[in-house]
C-alpha cells in the first residue's frame, strides 16, 4: 500500500507530527483489511491522492479482497478508468437516489440504450 518509506514513522497526531494524510488513509485501510472482515465499506478512499496512488490503493484492496473472499463497497467519486475497471458492480446516485445499480457492462448498455446526454460527454466513470 505504499507504506514502506514509514515503515519507523510514528502515527502522530493533533500535536506531534507523522505520517502524511495519503499514508493515514492506506494505514486504516491496512488495518481493517488485516481484521479479515467479510464486507468493508470505504468512504472516498481514494480523495486526496493522485491518480497513480488511487489506483495502487484499489488495486491492492481489490486483490486482498479477492484472495480472502471480501466484499468491498467503496465510496468513490470521479475514479479514474483504471480505477473504474476494476469495480465489479456499481450503483450511480443522482439527488441522493439511486439511478442505476448493477455490473458496470450492463450501465455501458444502458447509458447507450437509452442515449443519456450526460454521457455523451463524459465516460462513465466520471
Amino acid at each position: 500500500m505504499g507504506l514502506a518509506d514509514a515503515i519507523d514513522t510514528r502515527i502522530g497526531g493533533r500535536i506531534a507530527k507523522g505520517i502524511r494524510g495519503g499514508q493515514r488513509k492506506r494505514l486504516r485501510i491496512c488495518i481493517e483489511m488485516l481484521t479479515r472482515l467479510r464486507l468493508l465499506f470505504l468512504d472516498e478512499p481514494t480523495s486526496g491522492l493522485d491518480s497513480a496512488a488511487s489506483y495502487h490503493v484499489m488495486s491492492h484492496t481489490a486483490r486482498v479482497a479477492a484472495r480472502d473472499g471480501m466484499t468491498v463497497v467503496a465510496a468513490v467519486h470521479q475514479p479514474s478508468g483504471d480505477v473504474f475497471d476494476l469495480f465489479h458492480g456499481l450503483c450511480l446516485l443522482a439527488a441522493g437516489k439511486a439511478i442505476f445499480f448493477g455490473t458496470i457492462s450492463d450501465a455501458t448498455e444502458v447509458t447507450t440504450l437509452l442515449r443519456l446526454s450526460f454521457f455523451l460527454f463524459f465516460s462513465l466513470s466520471e
